[in-house]
């Protein structure tokens, strides 16, 4: 292992980004239309023929088929390549900015904080695919990616060099609580809702992946983009929707700009919160 450089391990998180990126298309098509993820195995949506293996292999498979299903000839969509070739790029990107970005691809990667940062980002950057593409088209965050992300999070933190498994605890707890008090004094002083479980399950796992001050810096981080985003959109949607009566005219859930905020934190974090304390508060 220490013999194997930088650029060799850049492919293989491509691999495994890929990998998952699959599963995610899985999760994207199945979840908000209740199918379970394990049964029923592959199958074709048009013909439920089964897929074989060999054809479901990321990116690949697609360009095999030259994208047509092997069963019924009908055309398989250029989202799924796109989906797994992108979380791909995610997957090498969470090592890429783990070792502190630069050229040289020759470097040997040694460091555990270094793994203990790259599964984390590796985790949070994969995991923005299905949040923003759910939560966005239907409003709800999956399980395997919020409450997950707490499971990982306590896992990750038994690599030494990073967050401790007491961080990781006290993140998932006084991350996702904070966020669930909050929204139900919301709740309360404005009368609906105004705050989804997802939400603060999906905090909490930030949490336990980063620890509290991460998990706090993406909360203000999110709510900042959500202003800067959902004002000048929702101006644009009620003109486009002038009469309409839904209530979800002109909204935008909260857990992409969670899941986009995140892995910048875990970066940046402390860095930027170093500028803020030397340069505002002093």
């Amino acid at each position: 292992m220490e013999e194997i450089p930088l650029w060799y391990w850049l492919i293989v998180f491509f691999g495994f980004g890929a990998c998952v990126g699959s599963f995610y298309n899985v999760i994207v098509y199945r979840m908000p239309r209740g199918i379970s993820l394990i049964k029923p195995p592959s199958h074709c949506p048009i013909c439920k023929k089964r897929i074989p293996l060999r054809y479901n292999l990321p990116i690949v498979g697609w360009i095999w088929l030259r994208g047509k299903s092997a069963c019924c000839k009908q055309p398989i969509s250029v989202i799924y390549p796109i989906g797994e070739a992108l979380c791909g790029l995610l997957g090498a990107l969470a090592l890429y900015s783990a070792v502190g970005f630069g050229t040289d691809f020759s470097r040997r990667v040694l460091k555990p904080e270094v793994w203990a940062t790259t599964a984390t980002m590796f985790w949070l950057l994969l995991g923005a695919y299905p949040v923003c593409a759910i939560d966005y088209k239907y409003k709800l965050i999956p399980d395997s990616i919020s409450v997950g992300g707490i499971v990982a999070g306590l896992l990750i933190s038994l690599i030494p060099g990073g967050v401790t498994p007491l961080q990781s605890l006290c993140g998932a707890v006084v991350a996702g609580g904070g966020l669930y008090l909050l929204g139900w004094m919301a709740t309360k002083l404005l009368k609906k809702e105004a705050m989804g479980f997802g939400d603060v399950k999906l905090l909490a796992g930030y949490g336990a992946l980063m620890g509290v001050t991460c998990a706090v810096e993406t909360l203000i981080v999110a709510a900042l983009l959500g202003i800067l985003v959902m004002v000048p959109y929702g101006m644009i949607a009620s003109r486009k929707n002038k009469g309409s009566q839904s209530e979800e005219s002109g909204q935008i859930p909260f857990g992409p700009f969670l899941a986009v905020a995140a892995p910048f934190m875990c970066l940046w974090g402390n860095d930027l919160l170093n500028l803020y304390v030397k340069y505002i508060l002093e």
